[in-house]
């Protein structure tokens, strides 16, 4: 079957599949329409080869797990499972056993994750009376996460993971979700884990306080992360436990606070960056919410709202947590905070947007809720 039918097949399928109960039904469609249209122009334009480094070259990586190392090196020891990144990869490799094809498999997971986080966060803000629109699903979507199901890469799969973890209801769902984000990004997990614990401690103080509340926790998760980071590599690779900047972590705060805005390329070693500075800039042209998502989360932590505060400061604590132990590696980019969009995008809607009123809208939520 050709590349492009397969690539059909797929679209169909995730369109159809994929179809949340509520207001969102021709979303799932419109993104498979995407998705078609932009996997099979990419491998149109750049070939079965050239495809694994448009973007990103981890592509090809993935590609050589499916096809040469995914039989031959599996086992289920923690550092095999985390560097096939099996929960990515093992769909698709079952895929492209029965004759797919291996890099188109692995975007179709990649899909797959994009419009199943979709229908997550539609459940969430339709049980709270939320109507659709276009700014809502771009503040928790966003062309960027569309674009990135159409590569090879495991981000999407994250994000859903990430979503789930904070939004979702059911435990066992959270329980999968944390163990697919312990093995295809460890510190994302840990991030997630010590933001929640954040959240529900600090959640807990006076209103008087949220102010406080909100600096602490965009201040001090940055030493922990940095001390966690030292801790990490001790245990794993027995390196010195030491603290990898200085005591006061000026660069290292520079950057993070850069990652807020969507700029954390121009805090990082030149070396790392396989782009240009001017690429960089109309990347973030292009998909306006890797700055605008960030910035508008960052601005609803400092509004007091009750029913959200532990959601924020969760969000916060991770996101801070996170960024902090990843600006001790060479990997501090968009990718890095892509994860987080989603859930920093619903935090965003709940704080500056209001439920709907709109009786038809309250209605869709009564069948669909069974009340």
């Amino acid at each position: 079957m050709s590349y492009y039918l397969q690539a059909l097949v797929f679209a169909v399928f995730a369109s159809v599949v994929f179809q949340p109960r509520v207001t969102t039904r021709i979303v799932p469609v419109v993104v498979s329409a995407i998705w078609f249209v932009g996997v099979t122009s990419i491998y149109w334009r750049y070939g079965p080869i050239g495809q694994w480094s448009f973007y990103q070259n981890d592509q090809y990586f993935h590609w050589r797990v499916l096809d040469q190392l995914f039989i031959n090196e599996f086992n289920l020891t923690f550092d095999r499972l985390n560097f096939l990144r099996a929960p990515y990869t093992a769909p698709a490799y079952a895929l492209s056993r029965i004759g797919l094809d291996p890099t188109l498999s692995l975007k179709f997971v990649s899909l797959c994750c994009a419009v199943g986080n979709l229908g997550l966060i539609d459940r969430f803000l339709t049980r709270r009376n939320y109507k659709f629109s276009l700014a809502r699903f771009w503040m928790v979507a966003g062309p960027i996460s569309v674009f990135f199901s159409l590569l090879a890469l495991r981000e999407t799969m994250m994000i859903l993971c990430v979503t789930q973890l904070f939004i979702g209801i059911s435990q066992g769902g959270k329980a999968v979700s944390l163990i697919t984000l312990l093995i295809l990004r460890p510190h994302l997990a840990a991030a997630i884990v010590f933001g929640q614990l954040w959240g529900w401690l600090f959640s807990r103080i006076h209103r008087r306080w949220y102010l406080l509340s909100v600096l602490t926790t965009a201040v001090v998760p940055i030493y922990i992360g940095t001390i966690g980071f030292s801790l990490g590599n001790y245990i794993i690779y027995r390196l010195p436990l030491r603290l990898y900047q200085d005591l006061f972590l000026k660069d290292q705060v520079i950057q993070i606070f850069s990652a807020f805005a969507g700029l954390q390329f121009f805090t990082v070693a030149y070396q790392t960056v396989e782009f240009t500075t001017r690429s960089l800039l109309l990347i973030r042209i292009v998909f306006p919410e890797i700055v605008l998502v960030p910035l508008l989360f960052t601005a609803g932590c400092f509004f007091f709202t009750p029913k959200t505060t532990r959601l924020k400061l969760s969000v916060l604590a991770s996101f801070v947590f996170f960024m902090a132990v990843s600006s001790g590696t060479e990997y501090l980019s968009v990718r890095q905070s892509l994860p987080m969009m989603s859930i920093m995008g619903i935090a965003a809607i709940l704080t500056f947007f209001q439920p709907s009123t709109d009786q038809e809208t309250l209605k869709k939520v009564e069948q669909f809720t069974g009340v």
